[in-house]
């Protein structure tokens, strides 16, 4: 496997269970408290901060190989 292939495989552990942690455990807790518009904010905040973390995760990936070089 290549490095790129090293570093998508590494991105969907991380986007797994995250998902599985943030979306599917907060927002199970968050979403039966809230209603109506609140709960479309509620998971539009949790799903920005997912995206966030994940792009996070791939920048910081680049930002190893600079240091490296």
């Amino acid at each position: 496997m290549s490095e790129f292939t090293d570093r998508l495989l590494i991105l969907v552990i991380v986007a797994v269970t995250l998902g599985g942690v943030l979306i599917g455990w907060v927002g199970g807790f968050l979403v039966p408290t809230l209603g109506g518009w609140r709960e479309t904010v509620g998971i539009a905040v949790l799903s920005v901060l997912f995206v966030a973390i994940l792009i996070g995760i791939w920048f910081e990936f680049n930002r190893i190989d600079t240091d490296r070089d």
